[in-house]
C-alpha cells in the first residue's frame, strides 16, 4: 500500500517537473478532453488576449490570397503591413486568445467588479468611459469606451484607478479558429 502511494506521488511529482520545464520554454502544451491546447508565453494586453495590429478584418472578395490568415463567411482575417501606424484599439479590434490561438474582436467594453463605496460613474470619469449598465444589487458594471479614445489606455487606467477589485474586456465569440 504504501509502494503504491509512493510510486504516485513520485509519478506525479515527474509530471510537475515536465510541466515547469516546458513553461520555461515559453510554450505549454496539454492535452484537455481531447483536445490540445498550446499556451505560449506572450505579453497579453487583456489578460489572456493579445491585440493583433498586423491583422485586419475585411470583405473576403477582396481579400487577397496571399494575406489571408483566414476565412469565415463574408469576412476575411489579412495581414496588413507590419510598419503602418498602430491605430486606436477599440471597437472591433482583432486580439488572439493566447491559450487557445483563436482570434476574435473585442466590443469596446469592460465588465468591472467595483470597489467598496465606489460607483461606475466614478470609474468611468477617471478612465474616460461610459457607464453602459449597472446591475442592481450587486458591485458589477458594464463600462464602455468613447468614440475616439483608446480601449487599451481605458483598460490600463482601470486597473491603475483602484477603483475597481477586478476588469475584463470583453469579446465577441471566437470566430476564427487557429490555424
Amino acid at each position: 500500500m504504501k509502494l503504491n502511494k509512493l510510486i504516485i506521488l513520485t509519478a506525479a511529482m515527474c509530471i510537475s517537473g515536465m510541466t515547469q520545464a516546458s513553461v520555461m520554454e515559453n510554450e505549454f502544451s496539454a492535452e484537455v478532453g481531447g483536445f490540445k491546447v498550446k499556451q505560449l508565453r506572450e505579453n497579453a494586453e487583456f489578460g489572456i488576449f493579445k491585440v493583433e495590429h498586423s491583422l485586419a478584418r475585411v470583405p473576403s472578395s477582396i481579400a487577397a490570397p496571399d494575406q489571408t490568415v483566414t476565412t469565415t463567411g463574408q469576412i476575411a482575417i489579412v495581414n496588413i503591413d507590419k510598419n503602418s501606424e498602430r491605430g486606436i484599439v477599440g471597437k472591433g479590434t482583432i486580439v488572439r486568445n493566447t491559450i487557445t490561438g483563436e482570434l476574435t474582436t473585442l466590443t469596446g467594453n469592460v465588465t468591472v467588479l467595483l470597489s467598496k463605496n465606489v460607483t461606475a460613474s466614478e470609474v468611468a470619469e477617471a478612465t474616460g468611459m461610459k457607464v453602459l449598465s449597472v446591475f442592481p444589487g450587486t458591485d458589477i458594471a458594464i463600462l464602455k469606451i468613447k468614440e475616439g479614445n483608446d480601449l487599451l489606455e481605458a483598460f490600463n487606467a482601470i486597473k491603475r484607478s483602484g477603483l475597481t477589485i477586478e476588469s475584463r474586456v470583453e469579446v465577441t465569440e471566437t470566430m476564427h479558429k487557429a490555424q
